[in-house]
């Protein structure tokens, strides 16, 4: 619903370009286009998934791990082997169906439950993004540009609370899949394109405030990919000569034009897996069901993530009817929203608005109750009326106390590092107002939580460790 708006993509001159960004690199530059894109806080994004699912009746069990699984005597599924990785304590969850949805350790999980020949679909490839002060890099907006590499790869510099991050790498990862760091060579690799197509900005490692790691769940052996370029290989032959004869059939008035188009869609490509870039392995989804009843639902993107679930939901639904003769109806997806999402889409702005003017007669000044409005979205009034119930804690903002406490008794945050990187983000874009918080954060939650010295001795080490890898305090020595 964009086109013949000012919201349609368009292209721009240099002298357009330059006019928005005009720290750009000047130099070789030869135009460019805008385009509108989504931006979200993908911490926030997971977080209102969970609690939605938790609203239409999920339980959820958070720092709990899948050891194993539980079978019957015909070799079925029939649950899962859990660890509270707080209390050690081991139990069991028992379920007509498990659903195998862990991203990165797919192949790990899946093959708990697998004697024979070891599952190995998945390819992770690591992705690094880096955070800076925004004095020393001013974007207007999010800019992507070519790494001036030549090697195929796109990064993005983004605004963001006053600060601007970069990124990102896109390499084969094979180590630890809990703690992929940021390496020097990751640092370096970012620092040049950035410096070069910035190049008043002069940045170096001990300008960098945050920083983080990911890994994305690509699946091995796919040919295709919308991410950074795609790739470049060849049409196998078998291919070809497929679409060729659907074209020919076309003309003949034997085929029709959707046959043709789904002959271009289904298109392969011959280059190997051992042959491709990590850029250009594919992005896409499986969802596969094995001998033993895991389901398993691997690969894809964050901007294909209702579609993949709608898909798995809609198997469920089948295997719950024809194994189990239980019946269920799927709501529709596209309009359902998730907690915190329930805003009317033609006037989020003015319902922002009131519940930041909610905050403020709850005693918030107007940029407090406005961050935690958009934080928050429709769950903003649940925060702001913790105010009533209540006190401030010493060393915390009015602001930062109900965000915790709200954190603590509707999201499930058991520690520091959950509430400063896995609900608010604090750590990646506020690291400079971090210090002061940490003791006040420290007491709170373990006034809270009742916690032991011994206990809380343990959480600080851990958000020290967080802080270390945040930091890049191997690499700043």
């Amino acid at each position: 619903g964009v086109n013949n708006t000012p919201a349609a993509n368009k292209v721009l001159s240099k002298e357009e370009v330059l006019e928005r960004e005009p720290e750009l690199k000047k130099e070789g530059l030869v135009g460019g286009g805008v385009y509108l894109d989504f931006r979200n806080n993908d911490a926030r994004l997971v977080i209102e998934n969970i609690k939605r699912a938790n609203q239409d009746g999920a339980l959820i069990a958070n720092h709990v791990k899948a050891e194993g699984f539980l079978f019957d005597d015909s070799g079925k599924i029939t649950g899962v082997v859990a660890r509270d990785l707080l209390t050690d304590e081991v139990f069991e969850i028992k379920a007509r169906l498990v659903i195998n949805t862990t991203g990165p350790w797919s192949d790990k999980v899946r093959n708990l439950s697998n004697d024979g020949e070891q599952y190995s679909q998945m390819r992770p490839t690591k992705g690094v993004h880096l955070v800076v002060d925004s004095s020393k890099i001013k974007v207007s907006q999010p800019v992507y540009f070519d790494t001036g590499l030549g090697d195929g790869r796109m990064v993005f510099v983004l605004p963001r609370e006053n600060k601007t991050y970069f990124g990102t790498t896109d390499t084969d990862y094979t180590g630890d899949l809990e703690h992929p760091k940021v390496t020097q060579e990751d640092v370096d690799y970012l620092l040049g394109i950035v410096n070069n197509r910035f190049p008043e900005a002069k940045i170096t490692i001990d300008d960098i405030e945050s920083s983080w790691a990911g890994l994305r769940p690509l699946i091995a052996g796919n040919s295709a990919s919308d991410y950074n370029g795609g790739n470049n290989g060849t049409i196998s032959d078998e291919s070809f000569n497929a679409l060729i004869a659907t074209v020919e059939s076309y003309l003949a008035k034997e085929k029709s034009r959707e046959d043709v188009e789904a002959a271009v869609t289904k298109l392969e490509s011959s280059t190997s897996e051992k042959h491709l870039d990590p850029s250009a392995v594919s992005r896409g989804s499986s969802l596969d069901r094995d001998n033993n009843g895991l389901l398993t639902l691997a690969g894809g993107k964050i901007t294909d993530y209702r579609k993949m679930a709608e898909g798995a939901m809609e198997r469920v639904v089948e295997i719950l009817k024809a194994e189990f003769d239980r019946r269920f109806k799927l709501i529709n997806s596209k309009t359902y929203p998730v907690s915190g999402g329930e805003l009317n889409p033609a006037n989020v702005d003015s319902e922002i608005e009131a519940f930041a003017q909610l905050g403020v007669s709850r005693g918030l000044d107007s940029k407090e109750a406005f961050y935690l409005a958009n934080l928050y979205g429709s769950n903003a009034p649940k925060v702001f009326a913790l105010a009533h119930s209540i006190e401030q804690a010493p060393g915390l903002s009015l602001a930062d106390t109900l965000s915790l406490h709200y954190a603590m008794r509707n999201e499930l945050a058991l520690s520091p590092v959950d509430f400063l990187l896995r609900r608010t983000n604090h750590m990646l874009f506020m690291r400079d107002s971090l210090d002061a918080i940490i003791e006040p954060v420290l007491d709170e939650m373990g006034r809270f939580y009742d916690w032991t010295e011994e206990e809380k001795a343990a959480y600080r080490n851990d958000l020290e460790a967080a802080l270390a890898n945040n930091d890049l305090a191997e690499l700043k020595k």
